[in-house]
């Protein structure tokens, strides 16, 4: 039977892995808002920011329950300083979300490079994956497997991204050169590729903290 890890951490009425989860739907949410700005654009852009900023906040609010409830929990079956830790770096996505998109606004760019787009698309996939794998901490001794490879699979939409994000700063500066951009408009790209490499490079860094949680209980 498999252990449950987290379930026993907190009263029966609310474990970690549904704390979790409810950070996880907040990434998924600020996620696909952030798509829809360098996509669809079927919204004001103030809209969009908006509603991350609620995203957000309801994303504090879990963080500080988890926060208060790993304080007052003792004899945990895992380190308190793993649940902190995962807290933290699930917040930190959400966080960054946030400044990319005051970033999109700020810039309002005209048009969005496709491979910005499929960037930002890597996102939101990286988080559904990290969505999809957060219950298995209640069955991890069972799940590890699957969890396993979805993080691996965040993994390599990390790799895919810094790929992109390499090859689009060489055609930005390419475009700078033959004149095509100018220097501001050079700038404010290279700014919103950096941000939106910040925010997969932490997807994937939630990803290795739900495999470092793995490793010790398997």
């Amino acid at each position: 039977m498999a252990l449950n890890l987290f379930s026993r951490l907190m009263p029966p009425e609310k474990s970690f892995t549904t704390l979790f989860c409810e950070q996880a739907d907040c990434m998924v949410d600020a996620a696909e808002q952030l798509r829809d700005m360098v996509g669809k654009r079927e919204v004001p852009l103030d809209a969009h920011i908006t509603s991350i900023r609620a995203i957000e906040k309801k994303s504090d609010g879990v963080v500080r329950e988890i926060f208060l409830s790993a304080n007052r929990t003792f004899n945990a079956p895992i380190d308190r300083e793993d649940i902190l830790a995962l807290a933290h770096e699930i917040d930190d996505v959400v966080d960054l979300i946030e400044d990319t998109a005051k970033s999109v606004q700020r810039y309002a760019t005209a048009t969005i490079p496709p491979d910005m787009q499929s960037m930002v698309n890597g996102i939101v996939e990286s988080a559904e994956l990290l969505k999809k794998a957060m219950p298995f901490l209640d069955s991890i001794t069972r799940d590890f497997r699957q969890l396993y490879t979805l993080c691996q699979r965040v993994g390599q939409i990390e790799e895919q991204a810094d790929e992109a994000f390499d090859a689009a700063l060489s055609r930005i500066r390419a475009d700078l050169r033959g004149g095509t951009i100018d220097t501001v408009a050079y700038l404010d790209l290279k700014e919103l590729y950096e941000w939106i490499e910040r925010v997969v490079d932490k997807c994937d860094d939630v990803a290795n903290q739900l495999q470092r949680i793995t490793a010790k209980h398997v």
